[in-house]
């Protein structure tokens, strides 16, 4: 094996197979998420493929390094060769294709030195067939995507495509049986669908399940979802009737994918223009507003209906001069009254105020806040805390920025409650709260325990259909191959009782633990975090970001 042939096919190998890795790192996703389940397909092939290749050689180069042992440059440059490839098996692809470098050393000394040892037919015949392999390999790795296009369209010939005048024929279902929420939950492994009241309503035979979403068609509304098994995706009504099918092309475990799958079939299959909504909506603040008029003027920047007596101006200086807030008397817009302060809370389309109809100010320069009443009177409140709302006549719920603690006072300041970490306002006269031990609970108005248990996490997702998403433990979650953690939850009524239980994953919830940390313990802090944050805002939150 040290004949002159045998040394330019091995060196030449060894180049190919760094150029294969270039182009199969370049051109194919290393993230799987990023390609369907064909295109996995594909590529799970092809990445067999290499590794065999891989081996091969590796073994062949060690095999020369012996044979070359009395020559340095020969040796090393196998043994160098060998040690770079073997890289692939620890995730480094970059540093595998630097074999590129050894192989040049091997060709160009296997052209410069007179090498009259007899060439071995077998060596010549295995590295002149892996040399091919590595080009059908490269080619597959260009190609993969077309190639699982392909087999998806193989695939989706005996599937049920859509028709667009599907919902023409069809009657809109019955509100009073199917007007109620499905919740698509998973539970040992299976998807299916309970109502509010943790009843199953489809059955737990699938691999995945989506929410339920709306659409509209021949002025009629639907209720559409998908549920997917056995490889094939199927959209359904909540009576069970089909839509459409088609060949699933994302893995059942990558809930990103799925929701982006969903959002594609609501756009681009359904034709649908509006804003894709769930069935039960996601209610993460409960900010009263004042609408912008929709007519222009070139004598104000913006003007909102803010309540029967007054509009609020305001006009934004070109000069960098700040911003200038008026009431002007809807009776009389000459009479106006000035409202001195540097900020207020507004967009283009509404002005942000307090439940009871004050608008907040902030000054934070001068580490001052406060409320205009509605007929214009100033109330500051100067330190390091923000007044996120009232409730009530007379309860102010407070931040502490010293201590990002918050807590119910009265006008006065009197402190009402005990300390909290966060907080979830629901509508019914009840909170979610996080106390200082990390515990989290129900209380009500009095600020007293709705439920005798506290839980590690409390969800609000499904506040709106008066329910409660808890978590017994938050401690070794595990994740999919897809990074996507695995909690356990279980699902309480408005008493407090459960109705279902041994919760895998539920509705469009889905949690990454990162990995972009060296610290393990890091990442899963950061998952937590993520985990229990109730996801509540309050008016004038954008001015305590840096606070």
């Amino acid at each position: 094996m040290r004949g002159k042939i045998v040394n330019l096919c091995i060196g030449l190998m060894n180049i190919l197979f760094g150029v294969l890795i270039i182009a199969y790192t370049s051109i194919v996703p290393q993230d799987k998420t990023l390609m369907t389940v064909q295109e996995n397909s594909v590529v799970s092939y092809i990445t067999l493929g290499i590794y065999a290749v891989m081996f091969s050689i590796v073994v062949i180069n060690i095999i020369q390094s012996y044979h070359h042992r009395t020559d340095t440059s020969f040796n090393t440059a196998y043994i160098v060769g060998a040690f770079i490839i073997s890289f692939l098996f620890i995730k480094e692809p970059i540093i595998a294709a630097m074999s590129i470098l050894p192989g040049i050393i091997i060709l160009f000394k296997s052209l410069k030195e007179n090498l009259v040892e007899i060439n071995s037919m077998t060596s010549i015949s295995v590295s002149i067939v892996l040399m091919v392999a590595i080009v059908i390999l490269g080619i597959l790795s260009i190609n993969y995507a077309a190639i699982g296009e392909s087999i998806k369209d193989r695939e989706n010939k005996n599937e049920l495509a859509y028709r667009s005048d599907y919902f023409k024929y069809i009657t809109e279902l019955d509100e009073e049986v199917y007007g109620i929420p499905y919740i698509n939950v998973k539970k040992d492994g299976k998807y299916g669908y309970i109502n509010t009241k943790g009843e199953c309503m489809i059955d737990f035979l699938y691999d995945y399940a989506s929410p339920f979403i709306k659409i509209t068609a021949y002025d009629k509304t639907f209720y559409i979802a998908f549920v997917c098994k056995d490889g094939s995706t199927t959209v359904i009504l909540k009576n069970g009737r089909t839509v459409l099918s088609y060949r699933t092309e994302s893995s059942d475990e990558n809930y990103d994918a799925k929701i982006k799958e969903l959002e594609n079939i609501y756009t681009n299959i359904l034709g649908q223009t509006e804003k894709l909504t769930y069935e039960v909506p996601n209610i993460t603040d409960n900010i009263k507003t004042a609408p912008a008029y929709v007519e222009a003027s070139s004598e104000y920047s913006f003007k909102y209906d803010y309540n029967e007596e007054y509009d609020l101006i305001v006009t934004q200086s070109n000069m960098g001069l700040g911003d200038t807030y008026e009431f002007a008397k809807k009776e009389n817009p000459e009479v106006r009254l000035r409202l001195d302060t540097t900020n207020l809370d507004y967009d283009s389309k509404n002005l942000y105020l307090f439940s009871n109809g004050y608008i907040p100010f902030y000054e934070l320069s001068r580490r001052t806040q406060g409320w205009y009443t509605d007929y214009g009177k100033k109330y500051p409140m100067t330190g390091r805390a923000q007044i996120l709302d009232f409730y009530g006549e007379n309860r102010v719920l407070l931040k502490n920025y010293n201590d990002k603690t918050l807590y119910f006072t009265d006008l006065e300041g009197n402190k009402l409650s005990e300390l909290y970490k966060d907080i979830y306002v629901c509508n019914d006269g009840r909170y979610i709260v996080q106390d200082e031990e990390n515990a989290f609970k129900v209380i009500d108005d009095s600020y007293n325990l709705v439920f005798d248990q506290k839980y590690a996490a409390i969800n609000p997702r499904f506040v709106s259909q008066g329910l409660y998403l808890v978590m017994e433990s938050s401690k070794g979650i595990k994740e999919n191959d897809y990074g996507f953690a695995m909690p356990t939850w279980k699902l309480l009524n408005y008493n407090g009782e459960t109705i279902f239980e041994g919760i895998e994953q539920i509705y469009d919830l889905t949690y990454k633990i990162p990995d972009d940390n060296k610290e393990d313990e890091v990442n899963y802090m950061i998952f937590e975090n993520e985990l229990k944050d109730l996801d509540y805002r309050f008016v004038g939150d954008k001015f305590y970001i840096e606070y």
